[in-house]
């Protein structure tokens, strides 16, 4: 009988299925990140400095990174009469020329979406709270006055902001802590702060002119100030600060132009009070400081030969030399305020001090109104205006300029090692307390504001160097109001108007 061979026993292992249990219940890898502006070109342009163009340049790496676009910062500053030969998507600028853009129609109107974050999801019934969706641009840290005033045409948001300029006073520390200077400014009326109105400013320049305030054995002088031209502009705003205080009024919304008919102001009270002080602190300067431009102003009061400097908060790098301690306070104010409508001065009991902001309020990004790429370009200024780009914009020594957040200010100097002296926490009080300002007045922004700026200097170097100040303003008045009616009354009324954000206007400009 023939024997069959069993079959092997079969033995099963649950490792096999456990694998595939294992390998079902893995999540899958995620995807890779979406990247909708891969392959896409991009220029960005540079309207006004070309120092700025660097700046730019060295922002761009991150972004090209994760949206692996290819992204291009034109070598040239842009012009405005070729800006559509440039191609450019994206315009970086400063606020001065806002209106020019405005007026080519160069710029497109920014999307609150793009800014404000998405609602937060509904629960829809749930008990559970929904996380809220992310705010990395943090757009309410950015300080009030940038974001209803000076990235806004109208009620249009034109632009996002990058940076900004605040006018202060440096002051060197010894000449008011000095035990002698304190009995001698006793014995004359005076208390040695920080002053909280241009009468205090003068009196204190007036003090220290000829007096040895620092101890050394030779007399110093009381005040540096830009009274040559000076392509900063420091001399300019200086003068359109003090006249802010004298003749924008409380209830009134510009003191340059009048609103209604964009008639020049400059020749009222305001305007000549300022100027022939602004001449009259020339006395109490150093030899030749006609000539000083912003920069020889500087170098005056890094010497130590000069008490009080009114400058650029962000050029604080050049003030020191000698580590001495060097304190920092807000432009002053005036308890005198001119009233255009009733044409009379009215006295106020807390100092009338609205904050001028140079340059139109500082420098910006915009859309350009011909690009193809609007979501790509969309979305590399806001990058550009974020926190961390902005942070790293600031700290750029090529390019000074302040930070525009809240949350920037209360940080103080980007590099305070760059800035030896100065008092950080005196440094840091006085620009928030400019750009924080309850009434905030940005540099004029309506269509041709370089040059109504270039026939101030005009004006104001002829008084320094003689002239009548109420002949020199007559001749600014004049050369204003040709340049008004150059560039269209009307249509320079709308602007103006505009400008000022607070003021109704149609949505178009009149014809030219």
């Amino acid at each position: 009988m023939m024997r069959l061979r069993s079959s092997p026993t079969f033995r099963w292992s649950p490792l096999p299925a456990l694998a595939l249990a294992l390998a079902s219940c893995t999540p899958a890898a995620p995807p890779p990140p979406a990247r909708p502006f891969a392959g896409l070109k991009l220029k960005v342009g540079v309207v006004g400095d070309p120092a700025l163009v660097a700046s730019i340049q060295a922002q761009r790496g991150e972004w090209t990174a994760r949206t692996e676009a290819e992204l291009t910062v034109l070598d040239e500053p842009v012009k405005l009469d070729s800006l559509a030969k440039s191609n450019a998507d994206v315009l970086v600028f400063p606020g001065d020329r806002l209106g020019d853009l405005v007026d080519i129609k160069a710029l497109a109107v920014l999307p609150d979406s793009l800014v404000l974050p998405p609602p937060a999801p509904t629960s829809e019934g749930t008990e559970a709270t929904p996380e809220p969706p992310p705010d990395d641009f943090k757009y309410k840290d950015i300080v009030l006055s940038y974001r209803d005033q000076v990235t806004r045409y109208g009620p249009d948001r034109m632009a996002l902001p990058l940076g900004g300029s605040a006018l202060v006073i440096a002051f060197h520390r010894a000449a008011f802590d000095n035990p002698a200077n304190q009995e001698a400014a006793k014995g004359a009326g005076l208390t040695l702060e920080p002053p909280k109105t241009w009468e205090q400013f003068d009196a204190l320049a007036r003090f220290f002119h000829g007096r040895d305030w620092d101890g050394d054995g030779s007399p110093e002088a009381g005040v540096a100030i830009a009274w040559a031209p000076d392509p900063e502009g420091v001399g300019d705003s200086t003068i359109l600060a003090r006249a802010a205080s004298l003749g924008l009024h409380p209830d009134q919304f510009s003191f340059l132009l009048d609103t209604e008919t964009t008639t020049p102001r400059v020749t009222a009270p305001p305007f000549v009070e300022a100027l022939k002080a602004f001449v009259a602190l020339k006395a109490y300067a150093p030899p030749g400081s006609e000539k000083f431009d912003a920069d020889a102003a500087r170098k005056a009061f890094r010497s130590g030969e000069v008490a009080l400097l009114i400058d650029r908060a962000e050029r604080s790098d050049a003030w020191g030399a000698t580590g001495d301690p060097i304190g920092v306070a807000p432009l002053p104010g005036s308890t005198r305020v001119f009233n255009f409508l009733g044409k009379t001065w009215e006295d106020r009991k807390l100092p009338n001090r609205p904050s001028y902001l140079p340059h139109g309020g500082g420098w910006m990004v915009g859309v350009a109104a011909s690009t193809r790429q609007k979501a790509a370009a969309e979305d590399f200024a806001k990058y550009l205006a974020s926190p961390e780009s902005t942070n790293r914009l600031r700290a750029e020594k090529g390019f000074p300029m302040l930070g525009v957040r809240t949350s920037q200010l209360s940080q103080g100097m980007a590099n305070p090692r760059l800035a030896p002296g100065v008092e950080p926490r005196s440094w840091a009080d006085a620009v928030s307390r400019t750009m924080s300002a309850d009434r905030v007045f940005p540099g004029p922004r309506f269509p041709g504001a370089p040059a109504y700026l270039a026939d101030l200097t005009k004006a104001r170097v002829a008084a320094v160097s003689g002239q009548p100040v109420e002949t020199a303003l007559e001749e600014l008045s004049r050369a204003w109001a040709e340049r008004t009616k150059a560039l269209g009354k009307d249509r320079q009324t709308w602007h103006h108007r505009r400008s000022l954000t607070g003021l109704t206007t149609s949505p178009e400009p009149p014809a030219r």
